[in-house]
């Protein structure tokens, strides 16, 4: 399976905001917060907020760049979600080697480091076998 970024789309986001996800990965449910609820909406203008398709042009993530350096330095960050049926099927390491070899064209950044919760070692393992060097916890 390839996947692709794109603009997000409110239709995208209006999709997001239906995702759960089973057990202690509930955390990541979208509609829990209403900052997340808020921010997903904000971030239909964002130009470092995409959605994530596959070759179908099928709706299957999103992931959201943030600068984390220091003036003149080229740090990103980057949160990735996967749609809840897709996790686990081991597309992890092509969905986040796609979003980092795309982010890396637009942005030039020169470090990346990855966001995750802690408790999220499915999650942990694809970020170390990417080669993350950085991973925010």
């Amino acid at each position: 399976m390839s996947f692709i970024i794109r603009k997000r789309t409110e239709e995208d986001v209006n999709q997001f905001l239906t995702w759960t996800y089973e057990g202690i990965y509930s955390f990541y449910d979208n509609n829990l917060q209403e900052e997340k609820v808020d921010g997903f909406k904000q971030s239909i203008d964002s130009d470092k907020a995409f959605s994530v398709v596959n070759e179908d042009n099928e709706l299957v993530g999103n992931c959201e760049f943030f600068d984390v350096g220091d003036e003149g330095e080229e740090i990103i960050a980057v949160s990735v979600q996967m749609k809840p049926t897709l996790t686990g099927n081991g597309h992890g390491i092509s969905f986040v080697n796609a979003i980092i070899e795309q982010g890396r064209e637009l942005f030039k950044f020169n470090h990346l480091e990855l966001i995750v919760v802690d408790f999220n070692i499915r999650a942990i393992k694809v970020y170390e076998k990417v080669g993350a060097e950085n991973i925010i916890l």
